[in-house]
């Protein structure tokens, strides 16, 4: 009678277990199917980046076409990047973003791209934090994107990306290339960068409700010696900074797919895998 209860006692606690492992299973695969990674735009100016965030993001497919645009589309973890070249000035640039956000949803838009600078005592190869655009050819220099980068989901940036200065910049068709044109650029906005793109990408990305980060890289100083500068940086550039936003793309919010997102599960297979629990196999004593 004795061996009977123990053995109807350990069968009911096995019934137990197997119903919570069942559950939290059922559980897991809901969590899975509802889950969302995020979706992320990319737009970048220099080939180079792309070839960075490509070391650890992987290509998925061929790429789309929308119109003349050419947007590839890569997985790194659980997130989905979709990435097109924004082109040279600023409507080319909106052309690409518009291409891009109209066919694909959306989080984040992230972009890399160089600047010149408005200042002499600004570091050439250095990366800022876009704060401010500023569309300095449309007459109102009151008219300005702002970034809020308290709302940045990540809050370690690798190298190069890891300046935490944020900078304006001035952004227009024009490529400025005399002294005389950045000292009035720059008293005439107050801005620290200027480049080709930023005005069209912040107009679009805008308009779609989608959230714009931007880093620049000063490639020149707006001087005389600019379009020399310019093309220097872009033959030896390395794409230093494609490979660091890949580190930040990796660090958005956890793998849905991963049972550590999910605590009771992990503990529950931490429990199996060491031994703890009884096997529904076991042996029942006698």
């Amino acid at each position: 009678m004795h061996t009977s209860l123990t053995l109807f006692k350990r069968r009911t606690r096995n019934g137990r277990r197997r119903h919570r492992v069942l559950t939290l299973i059922v559980t897991l695969f809901i969590c899975i199917a509802t889950a969302k990674s995020d979706t992320i735009g990319f737009f970048y100016a220099l080939d180079a980046d792309l070839q960075g965030l490509k070391t650890r993001a992987r290509a998925m497919g061929q790429s789309s076409k929308v119109g003349t645009r050419s947007i590839q589309r890569l997985r790194l973890g659980t997130h989905t990047i979709y990435a097109v070249k924004m082109g040279s000035g600023v409507v080319e640039t909106a052309a690409s973003a518009q291409a891009l956000l109209t066919r694909y949803q959306c989080d984040w838009a992230f972009s890399l791209g160089p600047a010149g600078a408005l200042s002499d005592a600004m570091e050439t190869n250095r990366w800022h934090r876009v704060s401010h655009v500023i569309p300095w050819q449309r007459g109102n220099t009151d008219l300005t994107w702002t970034t809020d980068w308290s709302r940045f989901p990540v809050s370690d940036f690798p190298m190069p990306l890891q300046s935490t200065s944020t900078l304006s910049v001035a952004s227009g068709e024009q490529f400025i290339s005399t002294t005389s044109e950045r000292d009035r650029l720059q008293a005439v906005t107050q801005a620290d960068m200027v480049d080709m793109n930023s005005f069209g990408l912040a107009l679009v990305c805008a308009d779609h409700g989608v959230p714009l980060f931007s880093w620049k890289v000063i490639s020149d100083r707006a001087d005389e010696n600019a379009s020399e500068m310019f093309r220097a940086f872009v033959t030896t550039y390395p794409g230093n900074g494609g490979k660091a936003l890949a580190e930040i793309i990796q660090a958005l919010p956890m793998n849905p797919n991963d049972p550590a997102s999910y605590p009771a599960i992990e503990k529950l297979l931490r429990e199996t895998q060491t031994g703890k629990g009884v096997s529904p196999n076991a042996p029942t004593p006698p």
